[in-house]
């Protein structure tokens, strides 16, 4: 019998443990497709092309879907979005192929950050205030028509937090626009105009869901905690949360979902509940991304990682498994490391001191003392991750509580710095 091939696009960070759950799940081939080659060294060294039986680069969508059929020998059976910066081309791809393809009309809606907003404003669902202008002129009028106490300014295309600021006056907007405009965010787009929205002030969780012909479901949830840093949103920590804790929630992101036409396979929501209610930060039409998908495995009855393969490529099993609710079996807490210069990596101590904590579980670090690291202003140029698991809620926080007070006191690495 004639196998079966399944597509994913962009493999990158989480997205990179498709490949071999696909074939351990169903048997099947897998190829990918490379649709960026600028994306961030960090993320670019999460993909693993020994994984894949082909991998092709997008150049535009004729062509490859010709450089794919050609090769294996007819289109693909089923097709995965691994990773943020594919979206785009994986919608015009499901479409062409009509392997369960999200509402096409809505693409662009959830990828660009301002439409995103748009969107759900024209469908009556509570979003943040927002405008976009290439001209700082439109965007300080804006602002005075709409005077908020405190101003988000960031890429309408990006990811990762990256040049997300946080303003307050004029000449904080001012200088973050200078900042943004005509520059390039991490997926390779030039930044012609910066989207402006009211900061909203709340509790920011991530509902992660997977959804099959428009039937939604949410796996998990993590209430994220971000420190500001010089005006910069970095994510500090991620606690798992019990799913039927939060209605209010789930049912706002189901309308989300609904609005932007995700109607087949996974994705990453994130929403502050506010005094109003929920309002979503933004929404990607994959899976979570990095360390997420495998905290939620670990703690959950239910796989986020196979949930999201089944929707794409064994609907009816898909169905199966959603008749009971997600149960948390434990808790997990992931620890965002974050260096405070720039510096060459003298020590690293993150085992030795944090090793003795109950609910310790790893730490996920690529750098070695003589490494280079970058000062920790977003998502990406987090140094590591500290990932810890308890069934005791309460012990798990205080242990959180134990590694913050070590980072503090510059305790889990120390750097060196070139001479002047």
């Amino acid at each position: 019998m004639e196998n079966k091939y399944v597509l994913i696009v962009d493999p990158f960070s989480s997205g990179a443990v498709f490949a071999n759950r696909i074939r351990t799940l169903f048997g099947y081939d897998v190829v990918a497709l490379i649709t960026n080659q600028a994306l961030p060294s960090a993320v670019m060294a999460t993909f693993r092309q020994e994984d894949y039986s082909a991998v092709f680069s997008y150049h535009s969508l004729g062509r490859t879907v010709q450089d794919i059929e050609s090769v294996i020998g007819r289109a693909p059976d089923f097709i995965v979005c691994g990773s943020e910066p594919g979206v785009l081309i994986f919608d015009k791809l499901c479409y062409h192929w009509g392997l369960c393809p999200n509402v096409p009309a809505r693409s662009t809606a959830r990828r660009d950050k301002y439409l995103m907003q748009q969107q759900l404003m024209l469908d009556g669902i509570r979003c943040i205030p927002h405008y976009q202008s290439g001209d700082l002129a439109h965007i300080l009028h804006w602002c005075k028509e709409n005077p908020f106490d405190e101003y988000v300014i960031k890429p309408v295309n990006s990811f990762g937090t990256d040049s997300v600021l946080f303003c307050k006056n004029t000449a904080e907007i001012t200088r973050a626009f200078h900042s943004l405009i005509n520059t390039t965010d991490y997926a390779g787009n030039n930044n012609t105009v910066v989207l402006v929205e009211q900061k909203i002030h709340g509790t920011e969780y991530v509902a992660d869901a997977v959804s099959c012909d428009g039937n939604h479901f949410i796996v998990n949830i993590f209430r994220y905690v971000k420190q500001e840093i010089n005006g910069v949103p970095v994510y500090h920590q991620m606690v798992i949360e019990p799913v039927d804790e939060h209605p209010v929630l789930i049912s706002y992101v189901k309308e989300v979902l609904d609005s932007l036409g995700i109607r087949n396979g996974a994705s990453h929501n994130e929403v502050i509940m506010s005094d109003g209610g929920p309002v979503l930060v933004e929404s990607g039409a994959r899976m979570h991304g990095g360390l997420g998908p495998q905290l939620a495995e670990e703690c959950n009855s239910h796989s986020l990682i196979d949930l999201s393969l089944l929707a794409r490529i064994a609907p009816r099993e898909f169905e199966n498994k959603i008749q009971t609710p997600p149960v948390l079996k434990k808790y997990a807490a992931e620890y965002f490391l974050s260096s405070p210069q720039s510096g060459v990596l003298n020590t690293l101590n993150i085992e030795s001191q944090c090793s003795f904590l109950e609910s310790y579980g790893f730490c996920v670090c690529k750098y070695r003392p003589g490494d280079w690291l970058e000062k920790t202003t977003d998502l990406v140029t987090s140094y590591g991750r500290i990932v810890l698991f308890n069934s005791d809620k309460t012990k798990l926080i205080a242990d959180v509580r134990v590694i913050t007070e070590l980072e503090k006191k510059g305790m889990l690495m120390t750097l060196r710095y070139p001479p002047a």
